[in-house]
């Protein structure tokens, strides 16, 4: 048998992975540039910190959460990866909803990543200033790493990047809020009272619930178009009411982030608890509605309600912790849950990929029955 030829793609090094590498490195390349001119305009003046009011941090999260946001917003629109079929009105309505709460999401990222560093390195250089072009420098870097990093984001959305980003979104927003909070003795009393009040740490926590319940939405439709694959799309399937469950859970947090604990209390706390509501009820019932996921995923959703409940008997009424300790144990619960769901979902596409018939198979199978020879 003659060993076939190698593509001129393979051997040049310019195939699709290849010319995705170099876009992102352009965008990258392109990001820095731009922030480092933006950054010699506006630190003109004396030296400045690192970090703290009017730093070089202050500028270069700006400038770091736009490059992240706009690297990843090029990158989905000259994306041809396919959206679940969900029909033409919510296809179409999904890309923009997509689009827009992962940009934000990016940019957010980007801006704390830039704010958290310049705080940890003036920690670190006490007394340090820097002049325009070593601060312009450094918005040049931090943008220029956060475009190339967000990039690939725009090629490949899908239950498992989405799966990934909420977490850490959600964490990633949660810690600051809880570093700036103005209120000391917020978690005497409840985890939402650090989105009560004005300031940075209340809007960055009311802004996180927002952006991370769109993108549980979000996800709730790329599940369904992955179960509805897995199943083959067969008529009546509950696997659907899966996706819808998990955008009803992300409505709830956004009406969450929307509604203040402090403007209106009881209304809060009835979307937040709706939220572990649903969630447990999704688990007790992923059996009956995802048959044909793995069995790993059903044992855990088990374990998920069992530890939800322990964990409420916690609080009411063994008084082990307040109402902020079991809040912190319901979201580590569904983080965990999460990350086992959507790894089932990828199990189940990869074992029913596997299972599907193959072109070129049948022509192999003939070739070994006619004496394993195949011609060149």
């Amino acid at each position: 048998m003659n060993a076939s030829p190698t593509p001129v793609a393979s051997a040049r090094g310019d195939g699709s992975r290849s010319r995705l590498e170099l876009e992102a490195v352009v965008t990258a390349g392109a990001a820095g540039v731009a922030a480092f001119l933006l950054g010699l305009v506006l630190l003109q003046g004396e030296p400045r910190p690192i970090g703290g009011v009017g730093s070089v941090a202050r500028v270069a999260a700006f400038t770091t959460g736009a490059a992240a946001a706009a690297s990843f917003a090029v990158a989905n629109l000259r994306s041809e990866a396919p959206l679940p079929r969900l029909g033409r009105r919510l296809e179409g309505t999904l890309r923009v909803t997509a689009t827009c709460s992962i940009a934000l999401v990016c940019f957010g990222l980007g801006y704390l990543a830039a704010l958290s560093a310049g705080e940890v390195f003036q920690a670190g250089f006490i007394g340090l200033e820097v002049d325009a072009f070593a601060g312009a420098l450094a918005c040049a870097i931090a943008s220029g790493a956060a475009a190339y990093l967000a990039h690939p984001l725009g090629h490949d959305i899908g239950t498992r990047t989405l799966g990934a980003l909420v977490p850490t979104f959600l964490v990633v927003g949660v810690l600051f809020s809880m570093l700036t909070a103005s209120d000391e003795d917020w978690w005497q009393r409840h985890f939402s009272q650090l989105g009560a009040g004005g300031g940075i740490s209340g809007f960055a926590f009311n802004v996180t619930l927002i952006l991370s319940g769109l993108l549980v939405a979000t996800m709730g439709a790329y599940v369904r178009g992955d179960l509805e694959e897995v199943t083959d799309g067969e008529r009546g399937s509950s696997s659907r009411w899966v996706g819808r469950l998990l955008a009803i859970i992300g409505l709830c947090m956004v009406l969450t982030g929307l509604v203040r604990v402090d403007v209106a209390e009881w209304l809060h706390i009835a979307f937040a608890s709706s939220m572990v509501v649903i969630f447990c009820g999704l688990c007790a019932a992923l059996p009956r509605l995802a048959p044909r996921l793995p069995r790993a995923i059903h044992l855990v959703s088990g374990a998920m309600v069992v530890g939800t409940v322990v964990a409420l008997l916690l609080w009411v009424p063994v008084g082990y912790y307040n109402f902020t300790g079991f809040e912190f144990a319901a979201c580590g619960l569904i983080f965990v849950w999460l990350s086992a769901f959507v790894r089932a979902i990828a199990a189940a596409k990869a074992d029913r990929a596997d299972a599907s018939p193959r072109p070129g198979r049948r022509a192999d199978s003939t070739s070994v029955r006619a004496g394993g020879k195949v011609g060149a």
